[in-house]
């Protein structure tokens, strides 16, 4: 149930983003100026299905996040971890600003706002340097509290919506649609930081299907609160409020009557989920200082957001310039730093060329490399050799790939070639097929005896391929003493060995996956300087390849 290895399980991580953003979402999302009506849902789905295209790169750019020194250089990982850390720094003051009004608004009047912050940003700074699991363990226990009280406040307010407000559309314009798109795509800037948290998560690769279920109810219940605000107020009815899914709330009575004040749930609710986000903000804070080796500078950046959302309440600074800022600095500042964390590690003359590249192929389509063109290994095999790296492409036809048939001449085909480093073995590959080698459909990758041996070659073979984005982390990793042999297994009908062990492992009875050992497992392992987890081995047993553990 639990997180261990200082890594958590997907249910956590799911409850984590959930619980971090809902509650700051129902108070201003409903706020935005155009998002109401047909107009506000259309916004909410187009961000929903441009952040679910975010999250497939976000899983490929995780490695960086990891370590952005180590791809960036010092200076330009610092001053990308800076300007990151910049927003969360932004955002805590925001946090911090909100509870100490909602506190004196719904919860304690007359509260004094200096004694509110300090206790917020002390409460939640605390634990924010004691790992990622301990996130996960509270959400693991908060997140079912918190949604069975706003789930049964939102069902509630289901009896206050009125038909007639209901059928009132809206108006609809492409101006409108697109700044509220945009609005909203700079409040859901906190998944931004998902790549920060993935390398922490039990099978980061697999992590896709967490995010888009957390992302669907997050949008779910929005969408549902902009209806029940129009069936409840009308359009034109509460885009004045301050605070209007609050002030709905607070028209919502319990059968019997026995609660005056029903809404209490609500803002409690509420008020924890922007804790738990301002805990996440120290936690970042944290968590980014310490890969940048600055973590002795984490106390100091939490005094210094408390004490800049001190002043501005003394100096009443309007929250909504906050937001203005996000819009018209943050937004586009965080589109180029994902776009330059996906081509870090590289030469600044490869960055530069990527960069024109991309700029070039904007008013052009259907220019990439063809099928016809791209060679397509379904496995692969490392060794280390007499000083040399040997890798092993297991290529079959095209036919194969694209499931449009298969003839004699296409056979799988087990290609070697060696070098002093991975690189320059893929290089003499290059050298010597005319077509672009394209590693995404990896299934299997097989090391050899020679290469488990040596510790300094595996960690090069794992550096090499954990910078290949297209190299996906969920790919089975096996150990075999003939690398050369397995690669040549040639099986019916042409089938490869990437499939072949795949299959037995996910479609055979006895074969258990959980077992299995992925090439993140290992990424792990040799990042966190862990033991380097026992692989299966394969053998071939009758001209066919066998796992040794289920044989």
């Amino acid at each position: 149930m639990f997180a261990d290895n200082a890594r958590i399980s997907h249910r956590q991580l799911f409850r984590q983003i959930v619980l971090g953003v809902i509650g700051i979402y129902t108070l201003v999302i409903p706020i935005f100026p155009e998002v109401f009506g047909r107009q506000g849902i259309l916004c909410l789905l187009t961000v929903m299905a441009v952040y679910i295209l975010f999250f497939i790169y976000f899983i490929r750019i995780k490695t960086v996040m990891q370590n952005p020194r180590r791809y960036m250089g010092k200076i330009f990982g610092s001053i990308f971890v800076f300007l990151y850390m910049s927003w969360l720094w932004f955002m805590g003051v925001y946090l911090l600003l909100t509870t100490a009004r909602i506190t004196d608004r719904f919860l304690i009047e007359g509260s004094v706002y200096w004694i509110v912050i300090i206790l917020a940003g002390a409460a939640t700074y605390l634990g924010s340097h004691q790992g990622l699991e301990r996130r996960g363990r509270m959400a693991e226990v908060c997140f079912p509290v918190l949604a069975f009280i706003m789930g049964g406040m939102l069902c509630l307010g289901i009896l206050r919506m009125k038909n007639y407000y209901l059928g009132e559309l809206g108006s609809l314009t492409l101006q409108g649609w697109l700044k509220g798109s945009y609005q909203i795509f700079c409040a859901f800037l906190p998944f931004a930081f998902l790549p920060v948290a993935l390398g922490n998560v039990k099978k980061p690769g697999e992590t896709g299907k967490v995010m888009r279920g957390a992302l669907f109810l997050v949008t779910g219940i929005l969408i549902l609160c902009l209806l029940l605000l129009q069936g409840s107020f009308g359009i034109g009815g509460y885009e004045h409020r301050q605070y209007p899914m609050v002030e709905f709330m607070a028209g919502i009575r319990i059968p019997g009557d026995f609660l005056e004040r029903v809404d209490i749930f609500w803002v409690a609710a509420v008020m924890f989920s922007m804790l738990f986000a301002l805990g996440g903000v120290f936690f970042y804070n944290h968590e980014l200082l310490v890969r940048t080796d600055k973590e002795k500078a984490a106390p100091f950046l939490a005094v210094g957001v408390v004490a800049a959302a001190l002043i501005c309440e003394k100096v009443q600074v309007s929250t909504e310039l906050f937001w203005k800022l996000s819009g018209r600095f943050y937004g586009p500042l965080f589109l180029l730093l994902l776009l330059y964390a996906g081509f870090a590690g590289r030469k600044k003359s490869v960055f530069v060329k990527g960069v024109v590249i991309i700029l070039c192929m904007l008013p052009l389509s259907g220019c990439g490399v063809s099928l016809e063109n791209r060679e397509f290994p379904l496995s692969m095999s490392a060794d280390y050799k007499d000083g040399n790296f040997e890798l092993i492409y297991g290529i079959p036809g095209l036919g194969e790939i694209t499931g449009q048939g298969k003839n004699q001449e296409e056979q799988p085909q087990a290609i070697s070639y060696q070098g002093e480093t991975p690189k320059e073995a893929e290089e003499a590959f290059n050298r010597n097929q005319k077509n672009y080698l394209d590693m995404g459909h990896i299934k299997t990758i097989i090391l050899g005896k020679g290469l488990l041996e040596n510790e300094k070659a595996l960690f090069a073979v794992l550096g090499y391929l954990e910078e290949k984005p297209s190299v996906a982390g969920n790919i089975y990793v096996f150990f075999s003493e003939d690398t050369s042999g397995l690669m040549s297994f040639d099986g019916q009908g042409g089938e490869s060995v990437g499939d072949y062990l795949t299959g037995i492992l996910e479609n055979n009875l006895e074969g258990k996956p959980k077992d299995a050992v992925t090439l993140q497992d290992l990424y792990n392992a040799w990042h966190r300087n862990e033991k380097i987890p026992k692989l299966l081995e394969v053998e071939i047993v009758n001209k066919r390849p066998q796992i040794r553990q289920y044989s």
